[in-house]
């Protein structure tokens, strides 16, 4: 999954999230198992949501891709961590599921979405905190 590498860096600036005063949450389709375990590589701090049938990543408007699952930009991470003998986790559910990035309001308000073009596209963490930053003038 190349988003471990976001919850990697997301994780890194917990402070700065908490200092936003900033709930972050995790929503995976994943299976309680592949969730556990997931969880102990990342460890994620954050709340971890199952959402199995998928209802969030309707609603939000987040799409299943071959095509974009399978794009050069994705293609070149799995190589490059094939290259550098990293693992890179293989099949755990559905590879084609693309995720999103979403800051929301106290009032429900989306304040940023980011919608992934393929697995590797996840916001710059320095744009999630500067749109946090804005909000909190």
């Amino acid at each position: 999954m190349p988003c471990r590498d976001h919850v990697a860096q997301v994780v890194s600036r917990h402070a700065e999230f908490e200092v936003a005063g900033t709930n972050v949450v995790t929503v995976s389709f994943g299976t309680p198992y592949w969730s556990g375990v997931w969880l102990q590589e990342t460890k994620s701090p954050f709340p971890y949501l199952i959402d199995s049938e998928r209802k969030a990543y309707h609603a939000y408007g987040l799409k299943s891709s071959v095509l974009s699952s399978w794009s050069p930009a994705n293609l070149w991470y799995y190589g490059k961590a094939a290259l550098q003998r990293r693992e890179t986790f293989g099949k755990r559910g559905d590879p084609h599921q693309l995720g999103g990035d979403f800051l929301i309001d106290q009032t429900g308000t989306i304040r940023l979405a980011y919608p992934s073009r393929d697995p590797t596209d996840r916001p710059a963490i320095s744009e999630l905190l500067s749109v946090l930053g804005s909000l909190l003038r």
